[in-house]
């Protein structure tokens, strides 16, 4: 029988991702001998010799048996990696992504791994020192609905600047549309913001959505850059992983991660992972995801996870701000702020135009409510 052998000599040096099988303790460890082969050489292993078993197919490090499923640690050699986000991910994911009953629950990087990525360019700290806040959350609102023109959205953008709202994002909807085109409600957007700032004082950023395919995206993002807008929204599962790194490594404004598309993904990691570790690995600086009770699914379970998965170390990546949202108001920042602490971005969309017709208003009066909660004078 042919048995192939490597050449290669292999570092020695290997990352490691936990999955979690939920299924009874034999099939289990079927499943992670299974995804040990799948993930790295995908072929017959009785036609592989000795140095293609030691050195390139996946090990499993440790089993661990609950209730109602099995952790499984696997480690892998980087050099199936390469210097490529994108295969690494391939690795960790790819085939066994259509296996059923399965979700990637830790990543443990090694050093050649983690310099693949870029990390968050700000962070919490770093973003805290753009806006010079240091003891409250950020606040955030979008433009929207979609369908306005330029200058209706310019004015709204100017009306929420004028009342002290920190971000401003495009809603994630808004692309490239004839009634509003890219360029045109960049360019109005920013120059409403910029004239807000200079009457104010204040220094709200706005966040176009760049999302696009990766040449675009790139284009999009170097406008941005140049008129001084402030900063990226990124839907990162339609742009791609990869292309968001590329992104986070050729510019230097802040990226907000937004969640649609990613749903799909949670039935392969974990809420920790996916809006964590991912997250940061990638360069986002602000994650936006659903917050418990609002207008999905998400558990005051997940988002702690999320929370956690954003805050805690790891490797040597910035941590990165949660923005929790999704049919927020006002009255549930109290429980938002005891849940998250002050690093959190407060994301409130729709509900701040129920507030009232006065937009400037309807800030001023969320910020008083920041204030009035964090004990500012």
């Amino acid at each position: 029988m042919v048995r192939y052998e490597t050449k290669y000599n292999f570092s020695g040096e290997r990352f490691k991702v936990t999955y979690q099988i939920f299924e009874e303790p034999k099939k289990a460890r079927e499943i992670a001998q299974a995804i040990c082969v799948e993930q790295t050489i995908e072929f017959p292993m009785e036609l592989t010799g000795e140095s293609i078993r030691n050195s390139v197919v996946g090990r499993i490090e440790k089993i661990q048996e609950h209730q109602k499923s099995v952790t499984v640690k696997i480690s892998y050699p980087v050099e199936v990696v390469g210097k490529e986000p994108t295969q690494f991910f391939n690795v960790v994911m790819g085939n066994c992504s259509l296996f059923p009953n399965l979700k990637i629950v830790d990543l443990e990087l090694s050093p050649s791994v983690e310099n693949i990525f870029p990390g968050p360019r700000y962070g919490i700290s770093g973003l805290r020192k753009m806006f010079s806040t240091y003891d409250r959350p950020l606040l955030a609102t979008a433009i929207k609905p979609m369908s306005l023109s330029p200058d209706e959205f310019a004015e709204m953008a100017y009306r929420l600047a004028i009342g002290g709202i920190d971000i401003i994002k495009d809603d994630h909807g808004l692309a490239d549309q004839s009634f509003s085109t890219f360029e045109e409600r960049v360019i109005k957007v920013t120059r409403a913001v910029h004239r807000a700032n200079r009457e104010t004082g204040f220094h709200t950023i706005y966040a176009p959505n760049i999302t696009a395919s990766e040449q675009i995206m790139l284009k999009r993002a170097k406008f941005v850059q140049e008129i001084e807008s402030g900063a990226l929204l990124v839907s990162v599962a339609l742009s791609g992983f990869g292309s968001v790194v590329i992104l986070r490594e050729q510019t230097e404004l802040p990226i907000l991660s937004h969640p649609a598309f990613l749903g799909g993904y949670l039935s392969v990691m974990d809420f920790g992972i996916l809006f964590g570790a991912v997250q940061r690995m990638i360069g986002a600086d602000i994650v936006i995801f659903p917050n418990y009770g609002g207008r999905f699914t998400f558990s005051r379970s997940d988002c702690q996870k999320i929370d956690q998965g954003l805050k805690k170390p790891f490797g040597s990546f910035n941590n990165a701000f949660p923005s929790p949202a999704g049919g927020m108001n006002v009255d549930a920042t109290s429980d938002i702020l005891s849940f998250y602490g002050k690093d959190v971005v407060l994301l409130i969309g729709g509900a701040l135009h129920k507030m009232g017709m006065d937009l400037t208003e309807n800030v001023k009066t969320f910020r008083k409510r920041i204030q009035e909660i964090c004990k500012i004078s």
